[in-house]
């Protein structure tokens, strides 16, 4: 051979296309083939079983649970719904009692004021100011702030009334 055969043969090849068949699958025997059908209907029996009986104990458990549960629940809810009560009625008293000082201590203030009042024309002046606060104005403090400031600012200035 020459040396132009080597390297013509290359080339040659080069324009053959060689093709590569893939191997045939595997065959099973019709014993094979019925034997692994009974295996898998076997497991897809085996796994239903096993779903059921999951099904089953979680359903005897929700029951257990539901029927010791539900007399509890209630108590539960009962004793909750009771302490809620108790503390609405606490809060509610406790707000009636403050509302009853601060209308006393309010009572004793507008008192005070009369009397540092030095003629009749300011007692009158100051009791129309006072007599102007109700209920609404003396239990929020905003409200009070703000209506005294307004009310009492002439007396103030009178020297009759020192914050």
């Amino acid at each position: 051979m020459s040396e132009n055969e080597i390297f013509d043969k290359g080339q040659a090849n080069a324009d053959v296309e060689i093709k590569v068949e893939p191997k045939p699958k595997r065959k099973l025997t019709e014993k094979q083939l019925e034997n692994l059908k009974k295996g898998r209907e076997k497991m897809a029996l085996k796994r239903a079983k096993e779903r059921e009986k999951s099904e089953v104990k979680a359903s005897k458990q929700h029951q257990k649970i539901k029927s010791t549960g539900v007399a509890k629940k209630r108590a539960t809810i009962k004793e909750i719904n009771k302490r809620k009560e108790d503390d609405i009625l606490a809060k509610l008293m406790k707000k009636e009692k403050d509302n009853e000082e601060r209308s006393t201590l309010f009572e004793t203030l507008k008192v005070k004021c009369y009397g540092t009042a030095k003629n009749v024309k300011e007692y009158n002046q100051m009791k129309d100011a006072l007599e102007g606060i109700d209920d609404s104005i003396l239990h929020d403090d905003a409200k009070l702030k703000a209506h005294a400031k307004k009310v009492l600012e002439p007396f103030s200035k009178m020297d009759t009334i020192k914050e």
